[in-house]
């Protein structure tokens, strides 16, 4: 973060807070509290709100001033297309060619998510659960030195990363160390027909986090 612009510093530090629903949608932003939290100026706080605007995470009315937006369902369709179009090209190009060190690692991001799962006492475990899931979706990437696709994707899942604080809190999250593993088995042995099925399951999980999610909070997403 030192090396970021104060904008920059701004934008990730806000953007960090909605995702991980510290900041909820509806709640109001006033940007000379966020500055002064920040230690920064008002003029960057504004400029990264507006970044935020345009991501689609912040809306700011003249009326109404500056609220937290509601997570879009349409936008996240669309982000986990795009999400499960790029990520399936890029298994398949590590299908069938895994050295047994990266098997193992694989394997050990996994039984190290399954750890964290079980232990309710760690602390900030949600936010090292999602480390470890990415973690073991970055790997591919990392394979064929494409991490930086990773990366990017990555920071343009505005709304489905949203959904993944509440998968955390759901039943469906036990699904995840079981989903993981039937992806690095079809990525050893599995065709790329059976490969696209199980990280295509595996990534529509968000949809149930949709549903129990609206079920308790209903104003927190939009269809527009």
């Amino acid at each position: 973060m030192a090396s970021l612009s104060a904008r920059e510093q701004a934008y990730q530090t806000i953007r960090s807070r909605i995702i991980t629903m510290e900041l909820k949608p509806g709640d109001p932003l006033n940007d000379r509290e966020l500055a002064e939290q920040m230690g920064i100026s008002r003029t960057p706080m504004r400029e990264a709100l507006i970044m935020l605007n345009i991501a689609h995470m912040v809306d700011i009315k003249p009326q109404s001033g500056t609220h937290v937006a509601p997570i879009d369902l349409k936008r996240m369709e669309l982000e986990q297309f795009a999400r499960f179009t790029l990520e399936k090209e890029i298994l398949n190009r590590v299908r069938g060619r895994l050295t047994d060190q990266q098997e193992q690692e694989y394997r050990q991001v996994i039984e190290n998510y399954r750890l964290l799962e079980a232990d309710l006492t760690q602390p900030n475990r949600e936010t090292h659960l999602l480390e470890l899931d990415n973690q073991f979706h970055r790997k591919a990437f990392e394979i064929t030195g494409m991490e930086a696709h990773f990366d990017h994707m990555l920071s343009e899942l505005q709304h489905v990363e949203r959904i993944r604080k509440f998968s955390l809190q759901t039943n469906e999250n036990k699904s995840v160390c079981a989903a993981h593993t039937r992806i690095l088995e079809m990525l050893l042995h599995g065709t790329a027909d059976e490969l696209g099925e199980a990280l295509e399951s595996h990534l529509n999980r968000y949809k149930l986090s949709v549903e129990q999610a609206r079920s308790v909070h209903p104003e927190y997403f939009t269809e527009e």
